[in-house]
């Protein structure tokens, strides 16, 4: 092999090198824009019901919890406003005091919202801001035939304040939502849903605040790093109660919740596979 050969033949692999440092330099770069952080969890606890429509008897037994929640810092504010998208599906069995009759809940919520941070540490980070919060729901007694079931649908604007803490490798966040003005459906006491059915919609349909609907929604997590996932672990504290048209309801759930946290961010091209994203939940 000829000098000439040698020096081509390093000239090229210098050059590969360079392309691949290159490379690499491209593939560690910083990006800007935030990751979504996405949460998907179960959970399961004990319930509360309560519908004077359909019983004067409270019922009590288990709920269960499919919830999903998003979460991406936007530029709004320098920067410093997140958003914040929940889907909570909940499923409920119960039964009365004296153990024999059975009521069964379903119920459908979606917020979304956002949170201003106000304040930041490299250990804590305190947020407030505002929710749009809709839900339907069906409750359903098995021991009444006129009446066996009653609808539950509302959309409220709600408070509310987040604060993160990280503890090495763990983050812990505790929120809290309620509302202070929105809408709300409800029967007048007696009327049937037959009664409805045929257009009689007279104050079904009414404005709720403080003086007929109180909720609070509590959720505590802790994120627990795993590879490239997160494992979340969580109690979630539901209490909602409205006193509409002589009819008293409430719809109280206590729940330990489990899943996974991911984070993603959508990249043109070929992607950046091994980028330093910047969190929108961690950071």
């Amino acid at each position: 092999m000829t000098k000439r050969v040698k020096k081509t033949i390093f000239l090229t692999l210098a050059c590969c090198l360079l392309h691949l440092t290159a490379l690499g330099q491209e593939d560690t770069v910083f990006i800007s824009k935030p990751a979504t952080n996405t949460a998907t969890l179960i959970g399961v606890g004990n319930s509360n019901l309560y519908d004077t429509y359909l019983s004067i008897l409270k019922y009590k037994g288990t709920s269960f919890h499919l919830m999903n929640e998003r979460m991406r810092q936007t530029t709004w504010f320098d920067g410093k406003f997140t958003k914040q998208q929940t889907i909570n599906l909940e499923f409920a069995f119960a039964e009365n005091p004296y153990g024999n009759v059975n009521e069964y809940w379903a119920m459908l919520d979606y917020s979304l919202g956002g949170h201003y941070n106000f304040y930041k540490t490299n250990k804590l980070r305190l947020s407030a801001g505002g929710l749009w919060n809709t839900a339907i729901g069906v409750l359903y007694n098995e021991r009444n035939s006129n009446n066996p079931a009653t609808a539950r649908a509302y959309s409220n604007l709600q408070l509310s304040a987040i604060a993160f803490y990280k503890w090495n490798a763990f983050t812990f966040r505790w929120q809290i939502d309620t509302p202070i003005a929105g809408i709300l459906f409800s029967p007048q006491y007696g009327q049937s849903y037959y009664e409805i059915s045929l257009g009689n919609t007279v104050n079904v349909v009414n404005f709720a605040s403080l003086h007929n609907q109180r909720a609070l929604r509590n959720y505590i997590s802790v994120d627990v790093p795993i590879n490239k996932v997160s494992l979340r672990f969580g109690y979630l504290g539901s209490f909602y109660q409205t006193k509409v048209h002589g009819i008293q309801t409430h719809t109280y759930s206590n729940s330990f919740m489990i899943g996974i946290v991911s984070e993603s961010i959508n990249l043109s091209g070929n992607g950046i596979k091994k980028s330093r994203v910047k969190s929108s939940f961690y950071d």
